[in-house]
């Protein structure tokens, strides 16, 4: 049984995404409704379920 991650990486979010690594962390710094774990000063983890959210609500977090 394959155990699926729930904590990403920018590059597995960019994948999901469908797009360059460099957005996503374009998105980390500008757009604060995009759901980012800051772990450090500039390392950042993904909830696999919160960027579906995201990505559902059409990139909005919003208040239900």
């Amino acid at each position: 049984m394959r155990m699926e991650k729930e904590i990403l990486i920018a590059d597995e979010v960019a994948e999901i995404m469908r797009v360059d690594r460099q957005r996503v962390y374009e998105l980390c710094r500008s757009d604060r409704t995009f759901p980012v774990i800051v772990v450090g000063q500039r390392q950042y983890r993904f909830s696999k379920s919160a960027i579906l959210r995201w990505m559902e609500n059409g990139g909005t977090r919003r208040q239900e």
